[in-house]
């Protein structure tokens, strides 16, 4: 037998003994469990029962989780997909920044009227555009 639970009101987990308030689980369901978590779910109390839930589907509000609506679903799953992009825009941002600085150095045209500062430029004014949509600022 395996335990869940928390000792100090704020970290959960398994447990090897019994203690005050700890959730009893058999060993064949805390490997189900521990599956679960590798396939990346995460492992919450919910309603006096341990389960694996995919973390966009609740919300945990002052230690308490409680299962999210489809309509509160879709708003966080596009948070986190917005969070996602923003992120790569950055790293995208911080590599245009580079080839801008060797831009600088090179007086060279990309086309007949274009040069390289001036496409990356364009490039980065582009990524801010987006980015700015993503955080809306």
């Amino acid at each position: 037998m395996k335990y869940f639970g928390t000792k100090n009101n704020k970290d959960y987990g398994f447990y090897e003994e019994n203690f005050d308030g700890a959730i009893e689980l058999t060993d064949e369901y805390w490997m189900e469990l521990l599956q679960a978590q590798n396939c990346g779910k995460i492992i919450i109390l919910f309603e006096n029962n341990v389960i694996a839930v995919d973390e966009t589907e609740y919300s945990c509000e002052n230690n308490i989780w409680r299962k999210l609506s489809s309509q509160e679903v879709q708003v966080k799953q596009l948070k986190i997909q917005n969070a996602i992009r923003a992120n790569e825009i950055h790293i995208e941002l911080d590599e245009l920044d580079k080839k801008r600085i060797r831009a600088l150095a090179e007086p060279s045209l990309k086309d007949g009227e274009t040069t390289w500062l001036e496409f990356y430029n364009s490039q980065i004014a582009e990524l801010r555009n987006e980015l700015n949509s993503l955080t809306g600022v």
